[in-house]
């Protein structure tokens, strides 16, 4: 994996905390930094464990430039970041969310990311675009969690 790729992560991880901090106009939001701390812990975790060519994949889909709705997805998750900000840091829109139930959203946010790494890590093709990999040598997995969920290339089964 080239070293871009790794700023590239890095970039994005900062920006994600640029865009939440701001727009929060405070750094003392817990909730914030242990949101950063686990999407971090899951870009860290995939230059470790996933397979370099999947990484490529996901960041340059068929080697090309990522499609317009892709961008255009990365561009309202930004959004949203920025709305996150200013409820918790300046307008105090969900200030009545209780921390028991803040902290299980975090569980589950935390646990949907390790859902995805498992799917990612049992399935190398796992791209972020709908494409034929022949380039890559696509085949239907049925590991991980493909073992317990249809994979939607496969026919449903009489």
């Amino acid at each position: 994996m080239p070293v871009s790729a790794y700023v590239q992560a890095a970039l994005f991880v900062i920006a994600a905390a640029v865009a939440l901090l701001a727009s929060a106009g405070t750094a003392a939001l817990l909730t914030f930094w242990i949101y950063l701390a686990i999407f971090a812990a899951v870009m860290v975790a995939a230059f470790i464990w996933l397979d370099p060519g999947l990484l490529r994949e996901r960041m340059r889909p068929g080697g090309k430039r990522p499609p317009l709705g892709l961008r255009i997805f990365t561009l309202v998750v930004f959004l949203h970041w920025i709305v996150a900000g200013f409820d918790r840091g300046r307008l105090h829109w969900s200030d009545s969310v209780p921390a028991w139930l803040q902290a299980v959203a975090l569980i589950v946010f935390a646990g949907g990311y390790a859902l995805c790494f498992w799917a990612m890590a049992a399935n190398r093709f796992f791209s972020s675009v709908v494409r034929i990999q022949d380039d890559r040598g696509q085949h239907v997995v049925i590991s991980g969690p493909y073992a317990f969920i249809r994979h939607p290339a496969t026919p449903p089964a009489f």
